[in-house]
Formats: structure tokens, C-alpha cells, sequence
């Protein structure tokens, strides 16, 4: 019981730190996916570039689904 509760806790507390400052990392998303997409433009490593793409966008949905 006591290990339910610390868990929804925690779970809530993050919550409200990522809703909080959600502009921010929306904000921190666009810029690295803007710098990918530019090196991308310019013909640079695009499998690095790409995976990083990825990466971002993984991290981005799997935090709030």
C-alpha cells in the first residue's frame, strides 16, 4: 500500500513538473529538430542526423503518452 502510494506520488509530481514546463520543452524540441533538419538541408551526416531526429521525437511522445 505504501509503495502504491509513493508510486502515484511521484507519478503525479512529475506530471506536474513536465506540464509546467511544457513550453519549454516544446520550445527545446523545435530547436533540435530546426538544427537537424537544417544539417539535413546541407547535406551532412543525415543517418546521424536522422537518429537524432528520431531520438528527440521519441523522447518527446513517449513523455506524454
Amino acid at each position: 500500500m505504501m509503495t502504491t502510494l509513493l508510486a502515484i506520488a511521484i507519478l503525479s509530481g512529475t506530471t506536474l513538473l513536465v506540464l509546467g514546463s511544457l513550453r519549454s520543452v516544446a520550445q527545446d524540441t523545435y530547436d533540435a529538430l530546426h538544427q537537424v533538419l537544417r544539417q539535413l538541408r546541407h547535406g551532412r551526416d543525415m543517418i546521424a542526423a536522422g537518429a537524432f531526429a528520431i531520438l528527440w521525437l521519441l523522447i518527446f511522445g513517449l513523455s506524454y503518452f
